[in-house]
Parts: C-alpha cells; sequence; structure tokens
C-alpha cells in the first residue's frame, strides 16, 4: 500500500545520503533551535520591559529620597550617580563571567536569575530607605553645619541601598550582547539593537510612572506591579533555558558544513601597531568623558526645567524621557554605520562635536524660554497631565 492510501498516519519515510532511515511523523514538534526569530523576539522583548522597570524604579527612587533628605535636586543628582556606578559595576563584573559560559542555554538563564534578583532588590529598596531614616536624621544635626560633610553622608547612603540593584540592571546587557553577537561582523548592529530597544522600554517605562502610574495608583502599586514584571520577565527566561538545554540540536546532513561548539574560540589576531593602541586609549577615554557629559547635562537640564517650568521631580521625568528617546534613536539609527564605518574613530568624535553643539543649543533654549513656558503654565494650569505632555 502506498504512503497516500494511509490517510492521516503517514509512515516515517525521511531517509539520509548513506541509507539511514530516520523518525520523523508530522506530528512530532520540531527540536529546540538557539538561533531561532522567535526565540531572539521572546529575550529582545523581555529586555524591553526590563529596561521600562529600571526606569521606573530611577523615578521611584528619587521621590523616596527625596521624602528623606528634603532636597529635590540633591535626590536627582544623588540617584543618577548612584544608578549610573551601579551600572558601571554590575557590567565589569558581568564582562568577567559571561565568557565562561557553556552555551546560550546558560547565558539566558544567567539573564533570568539576574531579573529574579532585581524584582526582589526592588521590593527592598524602599524597607531600606525607611530603616536608614532614623539613621539619617541622627546624622542630620551634627553634620549640618559641615555642608560637603552632610552631602557625602548622604551620598554614602543612597550607594548602600541601590547599588545592589543597579548592579544587577547593568550586568543584563553583556549577558544579552554575549547571547546575542555571534560574530564579530555583526557586532554594532546588533548591540545597538539591544542598547536602542533597552533604552526605548526606559523612556516608555519614565512616562508611565511618572505621568500615568504613579499619580493615579501610587508610589508602591507601581513598584510591585513592576517587581512582579522583573519576576515574570526572569521566571520565563528560566523555563525557556531549561527547555533549551534540555532538547537536543536538530540533525545535520553530512553535506552541511559543521558549526563548532559555543563558545567560538576566537582566531588569533594580529598585534595592534603602537597607532592602534594610541587610538583605542583615546577611544575609551573620549567614551568615557562622554558620559560624564551626558549625565551632567541631564542634571543641568532638570535643574534649568524647574525654575521655569515647575516641580522638580515632574521635570526629572521630562528630561530622562526625552534624553532617553534620543539615546535609543541615536543607537538605531546609527547601529549598522558602526559594522560599515572604515574609520569608527572618526565617527565617535564626530557625533561628541555634534552632541555637544546641540547641547549648548538647548541650553540656551531653555534659558531664554521662560515666556514660552510661563505662557503654557497659565494655559494649561486646570490640566496638569496636558500641560506635562505639551512640556515634553
Amino acid at each position: 500500500m502506498s504512503n497516500s492510501a494511509l490517510g492521516d498516519n503517514p509512515r516515517p519515510s525521511a531517509q539520509t545520503s548513506r541509507g539511514t532511515r530516520v523518525a520523523t511523523t508530522s506530528k512530532e514538534k520540531p527540536p529546540a533551535n538557539a538561533d531561532s526569530p522567535r526565540l531572539s523576539a521572546f529575550v529582545a522583548a523581555c529586555f524591553f520591559l526590563s529596561g521600562a522597570a529600571g526606569l521606573v524604579y530611577q523615578v521611584i527612587w528619587v521621590r523616596l529620597i527625596e521624602k528623606v533628605i528634603g532636597s529635590a535636586p540633591f535626590a536627582v543628582a544623588a540617584v543618577l550617580s548612584v544608578f549610573m556606578a551601579g551600572l558601571a559595576l554590575g557590567s565589569w563584573r558581568a564582562g568577567r563571567v559571561i565568557d565562561r559560559q557553556p552555551g546560550r542555554a546558560a547565558l539566558l538563564a544567567l539573564y533570568g536569575k539576574h531579573e529574579l534578583g532585581l524584582g526582589v532588590q526592588a521590593l527592598a529598596v524602599p524597607v531600606a530607605m525607611a530603616a536608614a531614616r532614623p539613621v539619617y536624621r541622627a546624622f542630620y544635626d551634627p553634620l549640618l553645619e559641615h555642608f560637603w560633610c552632610h552631602q557625602a553622608a548622604a551620598l554614602a547612603g543612597c550607594a548602600l541601598v541601590l547599588i545592589p540593584p543597579a548592579a544587577l540592571m547593568g550586568a543584563t546587557l553583556p549577558v544579552l550582547c554575549r547571547f546575542y553577537v555571534r560574530r564579530l561582523d555583526h557586532l554594532g548592529r546588533r548591540t545597538g539593537w539591544l542598547y536602542g530597544l533597552n533604552t526605548a522600554g526606559a523612556a516608555l517605562g519614565v512616562v508611565l510612572c511618572g505621568l500615568v502610574l504613579i499619580p493615579h495608583l501610587g508610589v508602591w502599586p507601581t513598584l510591585g506591579l513592576f517587581a512582579a514584571l522583573n519576576f515574570l520577565i526572569g521566571g520565563a527566561c528560566l523555563g525557556v533555558a531549561r527547555r533549551l538545554a534540555a532538547e537536543p540540536a536538530p540533525p545535520k546532513a553530512r553535506s552541511q558544513r559543521k558549526v563548532p561548539p559555543f563558545p567560538v574560540p576566537a582566531p588569533p589576531e594580529p598585534e595592534p601597531t603602537d597607532g592602534m593602541n594610541r587610538q583605542m586609549r583615546w577611544g575609551l577615554a573620549i567614551f568615557a568623558v562622554s558620559g560624564f557629559c551626558a549625565m551632567a547635562y541631564e542634571v543641568l537640564w532638570t535643574r534649568l526645567l524647574g525654575l521655569i517650568a515647575g516641580p522638580t521631580t515632574y521635570c526629572f521625568t521630562l528630561v530622562v524621557t526625552t534624553f532617553l528617546i534620543g539615546l535609543a534613536l541615536g543607537s538605531l539609527l546609527l547601529r549598522r554605520a558602526a559594522d560599515r564605518s572604515a574609520a569608527v574613530f572618526t565617527l565617535l568624535t564626530g557625533s561628541q562635536l555634534a552632541a555637544a553643539a546641540a547641547a549648548l543649543l538647548v541650553s540656551q533654549t531653555l534659558g531664554n524660554s521662560q515666556l514660552f513656558f510661563a505662557k503654557l503654565i497659565y494655559i494649561h494650569q486646570d490640566r496638569f497631565s496636558h500641560l506635562m505632555l505639551t512640556q515634553s
């Protein structure tokens, strides 16, 4: 009897080049594929939502610290500095660990564990701040006449509370970069995609938190909602990682080129010349100064906007939102140029010069726009949400 007469139960008939029969039926589930577009889309969605949660926490931390130390501008500066220090620490630490992971499933599991830890830390931060309030009050009077000692003590307290969750956030980008980047020729494209996606999620999180969720739900429900989101992301990633580790790789025909196991040992590269070493050092120095200037702009624009547009916490929300949207757009638009350009150092220096010119223009515009913002406040004085959207 022919196979066509068997109806819905066809006989296994797949055959390799040597005549060996391989059992495959139409009802079998295909084996897991670590390079599948569905898996990439799943991890990208998780990273987008994780970026939203991270900046929601930042906005909430500014509000909580402001209630403890009573200074909104210092709360903004303290949270930004500690937050970025934690990101740097987590990224540095992850960079020393990720290359030792045995496969992509292990990397995805490591990312899931970081998300679970971040959810726990996010719930612990308000408790730690409430416990630190009596300690801060005890140090307030003795240090009141010593301004810098007082500021340093407040900053140290913020660092003790906020660096652990910020470090967990900072570790996620290197882990997922190692997960996505398989070849050097798409390093810029895929890293830029991840960073841009995470930053776009962060911008969405700031808008939702500062203008929608906190005004309507309050701080604790908003915090619990996004902590639950971290738990959901972490659990889902751990589940997918276990499935990837358990299911065998799909069989390959002998005619196909064998792919070396993960991780792929890098071929020996030629020793860089003195000129290349000098250019790399200058590139790292420019990158560090660029980060310093970016955070300085954020604090300065928040204070500048606060003088002419209203409360500092809402100005912080507006500035951070626009700041993150710009970062996301720059990362997504220039990610291909990073792989294609033969003069990456020239591209870096040109982008920094353009950023400096744009920052001067923005600062002058904000400094000379008192009448403009006064008219906005007068027109939308009875509709706060409209005022915030117009200012943004």
